[in-house]
């Protein structure tokens, strides 16, 4: 089975509340699907919809590769993906941190 690959790094004021992160979604060996997203960390409803923006993104890059496979990870698969990149990021400073989903 094949691997997506998420990496997240983020960007910006590392003390603003604002939080910006810049990811990337591979599988295999075709070019990763990037995205910025930005989104105020109180605000439920902006990190919704950035998450939103991180599972077309990942849908995008799976289908590009494996038009089969577009459907198959859940969206809460894909957003739990997402999220959990960008919180294992968080604190990184820039540092970029990548996550892994098993297709």
């Amino acid at each position: 089975m094949p691997d997506l690959f998420c990496t997240a790094r983020r960007i910006g004021d590392y003390e603003s509340r604002t939080e910006e992160y810049e990811l990337a979604f591979a599988l295999g060996e075709a070019p990763p699907k990037g995205l910025r997203i930005k989104y105020q960390a109180a605000r439920a409803y902006e990190i919704n919809a950035a998450l939103d923006r991180c599972v077309e993104a990942a849908r995008a890059a799976i289908a590009e590769v494996n038009p089969d496979l577009a459907g198959k990870p859940t969206e809460e698969s894909l957003f739990q993906l997402s999220w959990k990149t960008l919180q294992s990021a968080k604190y990184e400073e820039g540092a970029p941190k990548t996550r892994t989903l098993e297709l």
